[in-house]
């Protein structure tokens, strides 16, 4: 076997290599390692990402356990057995936390402008929902060491953006140029108003989204985690970065594909997603109308402001990058007012 390793140029949480591969019959491999041991992460993620979303084994066991049931389209994994092994260290795993894939040569969806691709992968990851069997979801969040979004899960990230925005509430009461400090003062103030009103009716919120039926979800299924390969109807929808896979209310990952789109794209997302979902408790007459129930706009309000939420959460030394770049704030307040009408 013969191999040649270089840096990805894509970034990336962790630390990326492409691989060309040609084995002794002389057929080839495109590939992708992705080290997710902790000591590989960047730097800077590694000081904003919140240490208890951390196991890097997660991706692994998600590739290895629950992508082989998915839809087509996402990476082929290898195991490790593939690679020659590199000397351990007495502070790494033999094989590091190694995820060797196949390198799709594809298109992030953020950049794919017909908005059919997005109607795909809208009905791409309902099918994934739709994968895993109801009786399967315990045992494997277990075997792949998935997340679980709970109750306590969800209060968590309230929890973390209150205490955020009272730290900077704190840290702005004084120094700095007197109009510049009242102006952080003010955005801070806002911040900390906001938080609290959410937080007073988040309880029916939390209660709403621990009693939706849960799945096994990617968890951070925004369009940058989408690889589109091709066009037309025989494009390739290749979603990637499994690192957050988690078990939770499908509705999470739709709510994370439709950020950033207006209401009426939002609302042709959530029909195709509907469309490919299971029929179970779907009037036929609203899938053939395409009708958007008020309990499944609820639903996906609930989904909205916990992602909004979580952003706010995520951490008080962290700006999100360009694809990930809202008002949080200001959507969070909209959905919550939205929610108590």
């Amino acid at each position: 076997m013969r191999l040649e390793r270089r840096p990805s140029p894509y970034t990336s949480s962790f630390a990326l290599e492409e691989i060309d591969v040609v084995f002794a019959d002389g057929s080839e491999a495109a590939l992708v390692m992705k080290d997710l041991s902790p000591g590989a992460m960047d730097a800077g993620t590694r000081r904003a990402r919140p240490a208890f979303l951390a196991e890097p084994r997660r991706e692994i066991e998600t590739y290895r356990h629950i992508l082989p049931h998915a839809p087509p389209g996402t990476p082929a994994w290898y195991d490790d057995g593939v690679m020659p092994s590199r000397p351990a260290s007495r502070h790494r795993h033999p094989h590091g936390h190694r995820l060797l894939l196949e390198r799709v040569d594809g298109h992030e969806l953020r950049h794919v402008g017909a908005f059919s691709m997005w109607k795909r992968t809208a009905q791409w990851i309902a099918r994934f929902h739709a994968s895993v069997p109801a009786a399967d979801v315990d045992r494997l969040a277990r075997r792949a060491k998935l997340l679980v979004h709970d109750e306590a899960f969800y209060w968590r990230w309230l929890e973390r953006a209150q205490e955020f925005a009272a730290r900077s509430q704190r840290s702005n009461g004084g120094g700095g140029a007197r109009a510049r400090a009242r102006a952080s003062a003010g955005v801070a103030a806002r911040r900390m108003r906001v938080l609290d009103r959410i937080a007073r009716g988040y309880a029916p919120v939390v209660a709403r989204l621990a009693a939706m039926p849960r799945t096994v979800i990617h968890g951070e299924f925004y369009p940058c985690n989408v690889l589109i390969r091709g066009r037309g109807p025989r494009a390739r929808v290749c979603p990637v970065d499994w690192e957050l896979a988690a078990v939770g209310p499908g509705l999470i990952d739709l709510a994370a594909l439709m950020t950033g789109w207006d209401e009426r794209a939002q609302r042709a997302l959530a029909r195709a997603y509907r469309a490919a979902a299971p029929r179970d408790g779907v009037r036929e007459e609203d899938r053939r109308s395409g009708r958007l129930p008020a309990e499944f706009q609820n639903d996906l309000d609930c989904c909205r402001l916990h992602l909004a939420v979580r952003m706010l959460g995520w951490s008080d030394s962290w700006t999100p990058p360009p694809q990930h770049a809202r008002d949080w704030l200001a959507e969070a307040a909209a959905i919550a007012d939205r929610l108590e009408r």
